[in-house]
């Protein structure tokens, strides 16, 4: 059943998906757009880079939806043909309800179909924030290539009492330009200067969109089907959010590799767009 919403109110996806419109007015390279039709309602699909090179999906996962992840796909190159995607039910472009119950079930379902419709029988995912657990959850393992969860959200319990807290409560009583960026650096590693882009981003998520805090954590019983297959988490040292031990810990019960990444906070995919693109790319075949 689709019943939860990221909206605070009617027509706020609305604005959302206008948003969406205008982060991608600033992309440089050639892009596609693409609409997949899902169990989840419609799917938003991003596409850039060569159609001959190998794809690789990455799942964006609410701090910034596929339209604001410009830096990370530009440092793909023409490597890669890179597939973003907006998960229905969080804040971006494809579908605003996301499922009621059995919620990784549902979504990794969702996956597979995501992947029939880009005909990958085996293909490289990023998982960015929530969307990680999303990636993890995925119904058969085995149509992953190289699995990537940066940032993860719903892997292992949150750290409730951080330094973002407070800047968070702020940015959501009042999401201005000047409580926004207070809660990007909060959210990131120190020295980090908010775009402009992401900044009014980031404003409009605090005004019409719902929080992410008490989405539920995935199944262990999920991620011990990893064991044996290529796996790298990958967390800032500095990111509030995340319990870097308990994720550490979790990634060698599954036999996965670990990334620390110094003096970087949450923000992955705008404050390391180049070490998140080597973990993908490193001991994948770049010809098929």
């Amino acid at each position: 059943m689709l019943t939860r919403s990221p909206y605070r109110c009617p027509g706020d996806d609305t604005v959302i998906h206008q948003a969406c419109a205008g982060l991608l007015s600033h992309w440089k390279r050639p892009v596609e757009e693409h609409v997949a039709r899902t169990s989840l309602g419609d799917t938003y699909v991003l596409t850039t880079g060569p159609t001959t090179a190998p794809p690789v999906v990455v799942l964006a996962g609410g701090d910034l939806p596929a339209a604001g992840l410009r830096l990370l796909a530009d440092r793909f190159g023409d490597t890669n043909r890179v597939v973003l995607v907006d998960l229905p039910g969080l804040p971006g472009a494809s579908a605003g309800s996301r499922p009621d119950a059995r919620l990784h079930a549902v979504y990794g379902h969702w996956l597979t179909e995501i992947l029939d419709a880009l005909g990958a029988d085996r293909v490289p995912v990023i998982g960015l924030g929530w969307a990680a657990s999303v990636a993890a959850a995925v119904e058969d393992v085995e149509r992953v290539e190289k699995l990537v969860l940066a940032a993860p959200l719903g892997l292992v319990p949150r750290i409730r009492w951080n330094r973002a807290l407070i800047p968070s409560l702020q940015w959501r009583s009042e999401p201005n330009l000047e409580n926004t960026e207070r809660y990007l650096r909060a959210l990131a590693g120190p020295g980090f200067e908010p775009d402009e882009q992401t900044l009014r981003w980031s404003c409009r998520v605090g005004a019409y969109c719902t929080s992410l805090i008490n989405m539920p954590r995935i199944d262990r019983t999920l991620l011990k089907r990893w064991r044996g297959h290529s796996v790298e988490v990958v967390v800032g040292e500095k990111d509030p959010l995340v319990q870097v031990a308990a994720l550490r810990k979790l990634t060698d019960e599954i036999g996965g590799r670990f990334v620390a990444v110094a003096d970087a906070g949450h923000l992955l995919s705008v404050e390391a767009p180049e070490l998140l693109v080597r973990e993908i790319v490193d001991g994948v075949p770049q010809e098929r």
